[in-house]
């Protein structure tokens, strides 16, 4: 059955979109961290701190660990149905054996049709991608080192040039192999100083002119872990948002002017917007996953968050059968948890004025951690 996707990827692409996007553009996809560790040290690498330059592997927002990572990998995949997994870091490569068996893993669980890509910057040996490929792979998107992206370090003999054929070498094979192969990158402004902007579009005629599958330019986004170096190129951001300024003119310039360059080719653009990823990508994921997760007595959300009622009480045993008793409620849509007793918000809402213990509304996402974004009191303090 062919992957539906939304008019606004449709719009941001100059074909089909890649299938991996497609996938991610409708939440069906598990984010896997595989490991923080990666072997360059991108400026504009906007891992966090829990991630970054750690060797720790996260399954959407759940870190996973101990000798049945794998299965706590199965069990969040589960928890929103999910039709295929993108396989990031730091970078996969730097863990190919925990790569390999994970991908194998997923192909078991879920059966061929479960869709896997993965990112990776690094310089391999070629026989891992026979292996990732024996395993179930299905994409792989390169992302060489900005420094390596203008066509003066292509023609100039040095260690460069050297690493570029490397990549060069890796990506026909993956090519022959019968990978989809692309590049995802950044659209990077320029500093003082610096040429990101023609490295760009160095990079993608080249892969225009190489008919390359696809090419993912995404915006460049600040954070917590790469602002400071931002401040220092003196980067600003657009309005409230973590986009930088500059970077999506850069993206669509940059696409524009490979395809004139190479009118026939058949490689697809792609621009990723920041705004997207939040409010299209991981809104449809939170969304999938509450409407696979969510219990009885939640209420989903237009933007896939759950509504839950709370009492805070010392003895929730006694009061979910006092509860039951006096009012009637149904016990699948009360539960314990941890001192505190999750319930319908509706049901809440009539009887917190009779109760004693402390009453309020909870707004959850519905990942492993329950992170909570809004609470409400039900009872005025007197």
């Amino acid at each position: 059955m062919p992957i539906k996707y939304t008019d606004i990827l449709l719009r941001s692409c100059t074909g089909t979109p890649p299938k991996g996007c497609r996938y991610c553009d409708r939440g069906t996809k598990m984010v896997l961290y595989i490991t923080g560790i990666c072997t360059q040290s991108c400026f504009y690498c906007p891992l966090s701190e829990e991630k970054k330059d750690r060797d720790v592997i996260y399954a959407n927002e759940r870190m996973v660990e101990g000798p049945d990572w794998m299965d706590q990998v199965m069990e969040e995949a589960h928890r929103m149905n999910a039709l295929g997994t993108g396989i990031t870091g730091g970078d996969p490569l730097v863990a190919p054996e925990r790569t390999e068996a994970i991908i194998r893993r997923l192909k078991e669980e879920f059966g061929r049709k479960h869709h896997i890509h993965l990112y990776t910057a690094a310089i391999f040996e070629k026989d891992i991608l026979a292996r990732l490929k024996d395993a179930g792979l299905d994409e792989i998107r390169f992302h060489p080192p900005i420094a390596l992206w203008t066509r003066e370090a292509y023609e100039r003999p040095g260690p460069a040039k050297d690493d570029i054929d490397r990549y060069i070498s890796l990506m026909s094979e993956a090519r022959r192999l019968g990978l989809d192969v692309g590049f995802e990158v950044p659209a990077v402004p320029d500093a003082e100083g610096d040429s990101y902007s023609q490295g760009l579009y160095d990079l993608l005629s080249w892969a225009a002119g190489t008919n390359m599958k696809f090419v993912n330019v995404n915006e460049l986004e600040a954070s917590h872990t790469n602002m400071e170096e931002f401040a220092r190129k003196g980067y600003e951001l657009v309005g409230d948002s973590m986009a930088v300024e500059g970077s999506r003119d850069l993206a669509w310039s940059a696409m524009d002017a490979a395809r004139v360059d190479h009118p026939d080719t058949s490689t697809v653009f792609h621009f990723c917007s920041s705004p997207y990823k939040d409010s299209v990508q991981l809104r449809n994921r939170l969304k999938r996953t509450a409407n696979v997760c969510a219990k009885p007595y939640e209420v989903i959300t237009e933007d896939g968050t759950l509504i839950r009622g709370v009492i805070v009480t010392d003895d929730p045993g006694i009061l979910m059968g006092r509860l039951h008793d006096q009012y009637d409620i149904p016990l699948g849509l009360m539960e314990d948890r941890e001192g505190r007793i999750l319930l319908a918000p509706w049901v809440l809402d009539e009887i917190a004025g009779d109760l004693k213990e402390s009453c309020y509304i909870s707004e959850v996402y519905p990942t492993w951690d329950g992170l909570e974004v809004e609470r409400t009191p039900l009872q005025v303090p007197p």
